[in-house]
């Protein structure tokens, strides 16, 4: 991928959610499209938490190309919980992984993963926190 960093995103960060921090990166991230991840996707709250899966379960998300991964990684990492000292900690882990684009191009991404037990969280059985939010409220 010539060295370049793409980004991941399944929630508040997803193109079509209103997130003021967003503002302050929208120079630094380009959309590349829509994908999906192997993944299960649960609500935390405010939020949710995407879950690396292998039985089929799969999350839809947007990617993103990274151009100025120090400033973006510092900003995204801290709002994510994570930091890399004490990822076992950290509320999310930032790791890399596979995701499929619509397309069908298969892609290396950073992706933000939920880092804690997800037992007593429900579910989003919709695939896209999106929708599920949409459905939520309605």
């Amino acid at each position: 991928m010539n060295g370049k960093d793409y980004l991941f995103v399944y929630g508040t960060l997803r193109d079509g959610y209103d997130l003021k921090l967003k503002d302050d990166l929208s120079d630094e991230l380009e959309y590349v499209g829509k994908g999906r991840i192997g993944a299960s996707l649960y609500d935390i709250g405010k939020y949710p938490g995407a879950i690396k899966d292998k039985t089929g379960n799969e999350v839809i998300g947007d990617v993103f190309l990274v151009n100025n991964p120090d400033k973006v990684f510092r900003v995204l990492d801290k709002y994510e919980g994570y930091s890399k000292n004490k990822a076992e900690e950290s509320e999310f882990v930032r790791k890399r992984n596979r995701v499929t684009l619509n397309s069908g191009k298969n892609m290396n991404v950073w992706v933000y993963w939920y880092n804690q037990d997800p037992n007593g969280r429900a579910k989003i059985r919709y695939k896209d926190y999106l929708k599920y939010l949409k459905r939520r409220k309605s």
